[in-house]
């Protein structure tokens, strides 16, 4: 049973996107309708594949359009990086995506049935650098359940990140939690830029600018 206080924010949540929002591109739903399930929202594609925080959306958009068989789902909790994301998905005229709009600090657990991605992807993920705060972290322990539970066995997840105690947290969570094994060899993360791979206009800055961003990619055992 969901707790009260997180259906009173649910109820809020979905009547706000309503207004917010009007689009087939944005996945609109009520409390009832949880957890969602991606595989039956896009029964006719291949593959399911989550971006948390997407931002403004840039690779969120060169990934649908370059992979029409995979239906994407992007999470972000900003309203108006979501209307620029939806900008985007529909100038270029794609239908495999939905676009959700939520705090994933209060709607993680409930939101999608076990299974439902064969990719999750991370990028750049808020460090919260001060100790006070760092409780605000995406990535915690029990956030390795939930990430566990939503990805299909032999599904990957991958994060990037240009902060370095923050990103080897990261690193250690994965290394340190069975159901995941690395893609990567020993050290199991990479500050290469992979050819071909998607990259956000923050982690270009980043690069141009000097900066180590690391990347890891773990597979679900």
């Amino acid at each position: 049973m969901i707790p009260e206080y997180l259906t009173n924010y649910l109820k809020t949540l979905s009547a706000q996107n309503r207004r917010l929002f009007d689009s087939p591109l944005v996945w609109l739903f009520d409390p009832p309708e949880l957890p969602l399930d991606p595989r039956s929202q896009f029964p006719t594609l291949q593959r399911t594949f989550l971006e948390i925080g997407f931002g403004h959306g840039e690779v969120l958009e060169e990934l649908v359009v370059r992979h029409s068989n995979t239906a994407f789902v992007g999470i972000e909790r900003r309203p108006f990086r979501v209307r620029k994301a939806l900008k985007r998905l529909q100038r270029a005229g794609v239908s495999n995506v939905a676009l959700i709009r939520a705090n994933l600090d209060l709607v993680d657990r409930p939101l999608f049935v076990e299974n439902s991605f064969d990719g999750i992807l991370v990028n750049h993920p808020d460090p919260w650098p001060k100790r006070r705060h760092e409780r605000h972290r995406f990535f915690q322990p029990a956030r390795m359940d939930w990430l566990a539970s939503i990805l299909s066995p032999g599904g990957q997840i991958e994060v990037t990140s240009d902060q370095a105690a923050y990103f080897f947290t990261i690193l250690h969570l994965f290394e340190t939690d069975a159901r995941f094994d690395s893609l990567l060899p020993p050290p199991f993360y990479t500050a290469e830029q992979e050819p071909g791979r998607p990259v956000s206009r923050f982690e270009r800055h980043k690069r141009a600018a000097g900066e180590i961003v690391r990347l890891l990619r773990f597979r679900k055992i």
